[in-house]
């Protein structure tokens, strides 16, 4: 069974088009936020990442796959799993869930860059983080 870190959110009023649907654009920001939550609970921290190393994430690359409507006041949870760590990249995969019923997935490349927008191999300490709460990947 694939490990993965569980992000519950709800949609307000800004999430939602007239129609009180979950614009498709505001899928990406919900899976931003559950990816950094789940840096986060796995002791990876952005802010400290780029002051302290001057390192940080970028996305490469993302499918959204839109499947149905999140509505105003639903909670959705956002599934986020590690999929596969490179030396420059990493993939993840991303589902949102109403009710268990998925909605939406996500695959995204993350790529590691430094403070120069360059390309920079990822740093051992925080490939071992990721590795370690996923399983080897």
């Amino acid at each position: 069974m694939l490990k993965t870190h569980s992000f519950p959110l709800r949609v307000y009023i800004e999430d939602t088009d007239a129609e009180g649907m979950v614009y498709y654009a505001n899928y990406l920001k919900f899976a931003e936020r559950a990816r950094t939550e789940c840096l986060r609970s796995i002791g990876i921290n952005h802010a400290e990442m780029i002051k302290k190393d001057g390192l940080m994430f970028v996305v490469r690359s993302c499918h959204l796959n839109c499947l149905a409507s999140g509505r105003l006041d639903d909670v959705l949870e956002i599934k986020t799993h590690f999929k596969k760590v490179g030396g420059v990249k990493v993939e993840v995969s991303q589902s949102i869930t109403r009710e268990a019923r998925v909605i939406a997935t996500l695959e995204v490349v993350l790529a590691c860059i430094n403070s120069a927008s360059k390309p920079v191999r990822l740093d051992a300490n925080l490939a071992n983080k990721l590795k370690t709460y996923f399983g080897e990947i």
